[in-house]
């Protein structure tokens, strides 16, 4: 493989509005992801209370097997506001996410 050949990641994307977490990727993937979205949202949101940040805009959990993502749009970090997630199917560092995702073409 090529240094600049990049391999594709085990992805599941999912969206956040009303407080509902919806995807194509079906309901048990919809709510393995919302649990752990809860938690990790909430995590962040205590964090952010005890160093007066406020609330995540977004967040990154990293276990074994898979990374989870979410991120809010600009319309705010209500658990109301519409977000995005992505669950992808192998534990992968931010910085190599960030170079696969910007090394991808539109």
């Amino acid at each position: 493989m090529s240094e600049l050949e990049v391999l594709p990641l085990p992805l599941q994307l999912f969206t956040l509005k009303d407080g509902v977490v919806a995807s194509d990727s079906g309901q048990e993937a919809v709510n393995n992801y919302a649990a752990d979205f809860q938690g990790l949202r909430h995590f962040g949101l205590k964090v952010g209370e005890c160093l007066e940040l406020g609330a995540p805009w977004m967040g990154t959990l990293q276990e074994e097997d898979f990374t989870l993502n979410f991120a809010y749009f600009d319309a705010g970090t209500d658990a109301k506001d519409p977000g995005a997630g992505a669950l992808i199917g192998e534990r992968v560092p931010m910085f190599e996410l960030l170079t696969r995702a910007s090394s991808m073409e539109a």
